[in-house]
């Protein structure tokens, strides 16, 4: 397996340099994903240019290409057609970076973020609206030579893998990967202390669509009802046991990627991840 890093870049790409990307580099990792802040278009050519050949120049994987757009499940088609066409122009950005993948995340009908919950983003229409959104975007990445790869959680229309391997199947499976976020089905205190149930489900149901595995901790607030917080790699609940063994089963050349940390903590999450997985 090959561990990958999501979270140092999250600006406009001007912050990928020598010294960033070899702090990366350092540190052990083989790939890296970025997150835009600014519209795709945007960036301009030489900025473009630059991250991508800093980023090779380190002997790194470019991963997966992130952003923010507008709500692409909503029932207001403006609104819809704006977030597929930003998208569109993150698979631009994306081809020109060099990077086979997209991502794609579901949003949410809540208006304060995409990943709050929403009683409507579990109805069967806007299922059918993220289906939409996808197959368009689709289009888009076939002209380009890319695919898909969605982020998803409890609170979003991705709810289980039962509904995200529905929807992969009603767009273009060949297309579209998933990034298999286990912490992110922690949905109860039962599966809090005993997630390897959880785990095989979503290997099963999803193991042929993986991208990449994001390695995440969690542990149980001693609030009421139910908090279910992350923390860093390897100081929390996760089996990593059954997770580590599952994820080098299905891809034993696929990619684990750390993420949701402050850049001060990466280095404890990855020096935890590499002992768990001698100790595997």
């Amino acid at each position: 397996m090959k561990i990958a890093v999501q979270g140092i870049f999250n600006t406009d790409l001007r912050d990928i340099n020598y010294e960033s990307v070899r702090f990366v580099s350092e540190l052990g990792f083989q790939g890296l994903c970025t997150h835009i802040n600014v519209p795709a278009e945007s960036i301009p050519a030489a900025v473009i240019a630059n991250a991508r050949d800093t980023i090779a120049g380190q002997g790194l994987a470019y991963l997966q290409l992130w952003g923010k757009y507008p709500c692409i499940i909503t029932p207001d088609e403006m609104v819809r057609k704006a977030g597929v066409a930003q998208l569109r122009e993150m698979c631009k950005l994306t081809a020109k970076l060099g990077v086979p993948g997209v991502g794609l995340r579901p949003t949410s009908l809540n208006p304060r973020g995409d990943w709050w919950p929403h009683p409507d983003n579990y109805k069967p229409e806007t299922e059918d609206r993220l289906v939409q959104s996808m197959n368009e975007v689709l289009e888009t990445c076939r002209d380009l030579g890319l695919y898909i790869v969605l982020e998803t959680h409890q609170t979003s229309t991705l709810d289980s893998a039962k509904t995200i391997r529905r929807v992969i199947e009603r767009t273009d499976p060949k297309l579209v990967r998933v990034n298999l976020d286990l912490c992110n089905f922690v949905t109860d205190i039962r599966t809090a202390f005993h997630p390897a149930p959880m785990i095989h489900e979503q290997f099963d149901l999803l193991g042929e669509f993986v991208d990449a595995v994001h390695v995440k901790d969690y542990y149980l607030e001693d609030r009421l009802v139910v908090h279910v917080a992350e923390t860093v790699l390897g100081t929390g609940l996760m089996d990593w046991n059954t997770l580590l063994r599952r994820a080098q089963q299905n891809q034993p050349n696929g990619w684990l990627t750390i993420e949701h940390l402050p850049i001060s903590m990466i280095p404890i999450a990855k020096a935890n991840l590499d002992q768990k997985i001698k100790e595997c």
